[in-house]
């Protein structure tokens, strides 16, 4: 089930609240785990039994890393967990492309991937890592175990949450707030809006370009597609972020922030750190970190062949960090170098060009040299082959061969496509945040020098504008969905 849909927004998503709210606060949890079961079961059917097998399985090998304390046992008990977890994601998401790459692929049937098995699957993984690491207790309740694993907010794409940050909150006796619901429902609202106006509108355009035979494009329209997608990947998976973080403060939880305008970063290095937060956090915690520690223990000397010991651990750690986060976003070889492409580019930056783009770049350089390379990216990211990406890009540069009579950027260029564009660009940027932030600075003069009644109706105005411009978002949200075609999240494939 996805949150962009009319039986979410006015079925499945109504009677949840509805019951949540009578019922009392001892109850939550247990209903929380049972509604997220259901919704899961609603969208993917029985690989709800897959869920239930990985929280099943992971209760217990959690129990039994948290319970064994010779080192020896404990290690290889944790060992068998991952490979358990990892074998799950393996068979499911890579066992065809793996055959296929054999001259195998009529071996086996296709096999279905369930959506979220990745996340929950990173889920799992660093709940039994803060387990064997003992950064936190194991709370032997199995239904509380459960809720992290299938909370159904961030069951699906995340974002992913360590265990040792949502343990505390499913523990705890949450106290909901108005002011929490009303932030969940705007939140929620702000999302809805990003999905289905810009990203879906924006998709159309996106989806045909990359359709086109790659002999077929043109300069023009390489780069109206790559930048339409370049928006719509954005709003497609903030809007689900953003849904996803007001259903869980309308239950009494915070989950993570997952973007902070990347679309600003001046280098790759911010661009990661204003991009799906929780998986560069995850990647950093439980992938980069023990990598980089590993190689600085084996590397003797202060320095090899020239360079610090401390830069060859941050060069091996963070390029094969990125290249396991390529593998992860799918079973595909485009992916393969889209994750080698962005390891690469921070041990460049690493090695010395960051630095030095600081010091003589001026910053709207800096800005164009970040998200030209995010875009060549992106190219990977979409692109079906690398064949295709290759020569996609190769037509960006002006080395294409399409003559422009049969396609060309009018044909996908409409009224509609270029009010989102730049609602998109617009929305890309903290122009926003920063009105607000300049109204609480006005606001704050005026109380000094104001009379409390024109200070009243000022605010009311401005709650009032706010709650129009949300009720418009959300009516033509709704209006879109009912007459438009299903255009699912772009992370559910992953």
């Amino acid at each position: 089930m996805e949150f962009s849909s009319l039986i979410f927004l006015f079925l499945f998503l109504p009677i949840f609240l509805f019951l949540f709210f009578i019922l009392k606060k001892e109850a939550h949890n247990f209903f929380l785990l049972m509604a997220s079961l259901v919704f899961y079961l609603w969208g993917e059917g029985e690989f709800v039994l897959l869920l239930l097998v990985s929280v099943i399985g992971n209760y217990l090998l959690g129990l039994l890393v948290d319970r064994i304390e010779g080192i020896a046992l404990k290690k290889t008990v944790f060992i068998a967990a991952v490979i358990f977890n990892v074998g799950l994601l393996v068979y499911f998401k890579y066992t065809h492309f793996i055959l296929d790459n054999l001259d195998m692929s009529g071996a086996v049937d296709p096999i279905h991937l369930p959506i979220g098995i990745s996340f929950y699957t990173f889920q799992a993984l660093s709940f039994l890592v803060d387990i064997y690491r003992k950064t936190v207790s194991m709370d032997k309740n199995p239904l509380k175990f459960g809720l992290y694993m299938a909370l159904f907010p961030k069951l699906i794409t995340g974002p992913i949450t360590p265990y040792r940050d949502l343990r505390k909150q499913i523990a705890a006796e949450r106290q909901i707030t108005l002011d929490d619901f009303a932030y969940g429902v705007k939140r929620f609202t702000l999302g809805l809006g990003k999905k289905v106006l810009v990203a879906d509108t924006l998709a159309a355009p996106a989806n045909a370009i990359f359709a086109i035979p790659a002999s077929d494009l043109t300069a023009g329209l390489a780069w109206l597609g790559i930048i339409c997608y370049t928006l719509q990947i954005y709003f497609d998976f903030s809007g689900y972020t953003d849904m996803a973080i007001g259903i869980g403060r309308m239950c009494g939880f915070k989950l993570l922030e997952n973007f902070n305008y990347p679309y600003i970063a001046k280098s790759i290095k911010e661009f990661w750190r204003r991009w799906h937060i929780s998986l560069a956090k995850w990647l950093r915690d439980y992938l980069f970190l023990p990598i980089a520690y590993s190689v600085s223990r084996k590397i003797k000397s202060p320095r090899l062949w020239g360079v610090k010991a401390e830069n060859w651990a941050y060069f091996i750690g963070a390029f094969f960090t990125f290249l396991l986060c390529g593998i992860w976003h799918g079973a595909n070889w485009t992916f393969f170098v889209w994750g080698g492409y962005y390891g690469l580019l921070l041990v460049i930056e690493h090695a010395g060009l960051g630095k030095w783009m600081r010091r003589r770049w001026w910053k709207p350089l800096q800005l164009v040299y970040c998200q030209l390379l995010v875009m060549i990216g992106w190219v990977f990211f979409r692109s079906h082959s690398l064949g295709y990406a290759f020569s996609y890009l190769k037509t960006m540069f002006g080395f294409g061969t399409g003559d422009g009579i049969r396609y060309y950027p009018a044909l996908y260029l409409n009224a509609e496509v270029i009010v989102f564009m730049i609602i998109g660009i617009i929305g890309a940027l903290p122009l926003f945040p920063k009105l607000n932030q300049w109204y609480q600075n006005q606001k704050n003069k005026w109380e000094k020098r104001e009379t409390k009644t024109s200070l009243h109706l000022l605010n009311s105005g401005y709650i009032l504008i706010y709650n129009l411009y949300l009720l418009a978002v959300l009516l033509a949200s709704t209006m879109t969905m009912a007459s438009g075609t299903y255009n699912p999240f772009i992370y559910f494939r992953f």
